[in-house]
């Protein structure tokens, strides 16, 4: 019996929207140059391999994208958590990444749970040719996170967070201090809080369809400007999803519905 894949769809419960997921549970550790290979197969933003559990019941994670691995991935994280949960009844799950972070999860009511750390933002000077690759004039205030090296952009309105059109060349030659810009805005459909859009071209990934990750920033930024502790965000992507945020008193829970497309096994 050999290690097993899933194909599934991230953060909505509409198959073919949200973000496309392949998770490999695998029954023996894989070199690097193996991950990456079937990474680079299955062709997704991200796919996560998930290692036996240890002695101390935790199960290692790595992601990979096109180009290499990646040290986090929220939408990965979900997904693995997911086919976990639905093989194993009642428990909690805990992952641990490649830089030694804990992830707890859980499941409730259909909706699968991360709890992240709660990230720092700090100040950052955006290089005028990073916006004019974005295409944006303004913003209405900006921020970095060292851990997720990720840059954050809020914009006036939803409109304009739509209209984004990056041009991506010009954004990878714009700086190689981030791996990753979010545009984001309050929301105006009421069922959501905000809005955001998340491009990557900086580890292989022009438009990412829906993240998680950031979210352990976001949640922070938005409880503050809404004075909310439960956020429901929408990503604004052509394939959208929809993402759910809980304040704990140290942490963030992240959380969205998944589908399964398909599962299959691996082939060494």
């Amino acid at each position: 019996m050999g290690s097993t894949y899933y194909l599934l769809d991230t953060f909505t419960k509409e198959k073919f929207k949200g973000n496309p997921t392949p998770i490999c549970l695998l029954e023996e550790v894989l070199s690097i140059k193996s991950m990456h290979a079937f990474a680079k197969e299955f062709n997704a933003p991200v796919t996560a391999f998930v290692e036996p559990k240890n002695e101390n019941k935790i199960y290692p994670i790595r992601y990979f994208t096109v180009t290499g691995e990646i040290p986090a991935c929220g939408h990965a994280t979900l997904g693995a958590a997911f086919v976990l949960h639905n093989q194993t009844v009642g428990t909690q799950i805990t992952f641990e990444t490649i830089e030694k972070i804990m992830l707890q999860t859980r499941k409730d009511n259909g909706v699968t749970f991360i709890e992240y750390p709660k990230f720092n933002k700090t100040d950052f000077v955006i290089p005028t040719m990073l916006m004019n690759a974005l295409n944006i004039q303004n913003s209405q205030t900006n921020f970095f996170s060292e851990e997720l090296q990720s840059l954050f952009i809020e914009l006036k309105n939803e409109n304009e967070v739509k209209q984004v059109s990056p041009d991506f060349k010009m954004l990878l030659e714009s700086t190689d201090k981030i791996k990753e810009v979010v545009v984001m805005s309050k929301a105006e459909n009421q069922n959501y809080d905000f809005v955001l859009r998340s491009f990557c071209p900086w580890i292989g990934i022009d438009e990412d369809p829906v993240t998680g990750s950031v979210h352990s920033v976001l949640g922070q930024f938005w409880q503050e400007r809404l004075n909310k502790n439960v956020l429901v965000a929408f990503q604004a992507s052509q394939r959208g999803g929809q993402i759910f945020i809980k304040q704990l008193q140290n942490t963030v829970e992240i959380g969205g519905h998944v589908e399964i497309i398909t599962e299959g096994k691996l082939k060494k």
